[in-house]
């Protein structure tokens, strides 16, 4: 069951960012082939066949494109822009707790320590906030964060707790034919929010739930490591780049969602507004939507247009129903990350005064 939450909890911002560059179906298989020799028959037949599949990409996943971030930026540089954007003016001295998820970055000091430092140059009066980097459970690392920091608020008596999600999976991936059921997937984004307590936000966060199904079979179905975020030179190791064993994942990622949904549906809890972790469109999301009956106008997802964003999937979509003007108070919405594993993490949010 849910954990229930006191009404002090909200979501005051969001704030997302998405990368300038698009890459399309076209241009990814492309990019798989781009390093395959063709100086034989079985060659060019690899070649060949990437390029047909690519072009069914769209077909059996709803993909058009995903977006990449340049090779100048770093997780850093977005970081600070994000958090700069969640604590306008002198806002930052009531920061108690800074939270970062992400699937593309590893090493200490962690990223959310070098965006603090960072930050410090734009907001000196920030104090000495609770800093924490998640990673290893991947695409539902964000809501473990807002797990965390809702916890922290609760036991703590943290004010202000802000939850960045910043993802440069392109840097992580293995662009060659074999690994095609992945490196087709996944785009570069980065989103996030900031929790408030006892202040009006644009929703109030009123149950979060987290758990997992992790076993020996699940463990390693979707595994990989991350680039070193200080250093944008340092590429992944080939051998360490992101796998997932895509139709094992699918199908399980799939019963996870439904389930998750029909846990706060049979607590009689109204879901108006679905915004899931998009990890695929035509074989996951639709399908969740109508095992649960819910109304797929009632999805929020960008997955056509932006692919699998791993932990930023679930900030980006709500801070886009957020400016949408679409939610309006009163209405519910239900957050649920599915990742690494079989990890599972949800909140139910409600929707105050949201902002355009």
């Amino acid at each position: 069951m849910s954990a229930s939450l006191p009404s002090a909890v909200s979501i005051v911002h969001t704030a997302s960012t998405l990368p300038h560059t698009i890459v399309s179906n076209q241009e990814i298989g492309e990019l798989l082939t781009a390093g395959v020799r063709i100086d034989d028959e079985a060659a060019a037949d690899i070649v060949a066949k990437t390029r047909e599949r690519s072009e069914l990409i769209e077909k059996k996943t709803g993909l058009r494109a995903r977006r990449f971030f340049a090779p100048d930026q770093s997780p850093v540089d977005v970081g600070v822009e994000l958090l700069d954007r969640l604590l306008p003016g002198d806002a930052g001295e009531t920061l108690d707790a800074l939270v970062i998820s992400s699937s593309s970055t590893q090493g200490f000091p962690g990223l959310s320590q070098q965006i603090l430092a960072a930050a410090r140059h734009r907001h000196p009066e920030i104090g000495a906030p609770f800093v924490l980097d998640i990673g290893s459970n991947a695409c539902s690392s964000f809501m473990y964060a807002i797990t965390i920091g809702v916890s922290t608020m609760k036991a703590l008596g943290y004010r202000r707790v802000a939850c960045l999600a910043i993802e440069f999976a392109s840097r992580c991936i293995a662009y060659d034919p074999v690994a095609f059921g992945t490196s087709t997937l996944f785009g570069d984004a980065a989103a996030g929010v900031l929790l408030g307590r006892d202040e009006m936000g644009i929703a109030t966060v009123r149950a979060v739930r987290a758990s997992s199904m992790v076993d020996g079979e699940t463990v390693g179905m979707i595994k990989g490591s991350g680039m070193q975020a200080a250093q944008l030179s340092t590429d992944v190791p080939v051998a360490m780049r992101w796998f997932m064993a895509g139709p094992s994942v699918a199908i399980g990622a799939t019963r996870i969602l439904i389930e998750e949904i029909q846990r706060y549906q049979a607590e009689g809890l109204k879901i108006d507004w679905l915004i899931p972790h998009q990890a695929n469109l035509t074989r996951i999301l639709i399908p969740a939507c109508e095992k649960t009956g819910i109304d797929p106008d009632r999805l929020c997802a960008s997955f056509a247009e932006t692919g699998n964003t791993s932990s930023a999937s679930i900030p980006l979509l709500l801070d886009q129903l957020a400016r949408s003007g679409r939610a309006i108070p009163g209405q519910t919405a239900l957050l649920v990350g599915f990742g690494a594993s079989f990890t599972i993490s949800s909140a139910l949010i409600e929707f105050e005064h949201v902002r355009v």
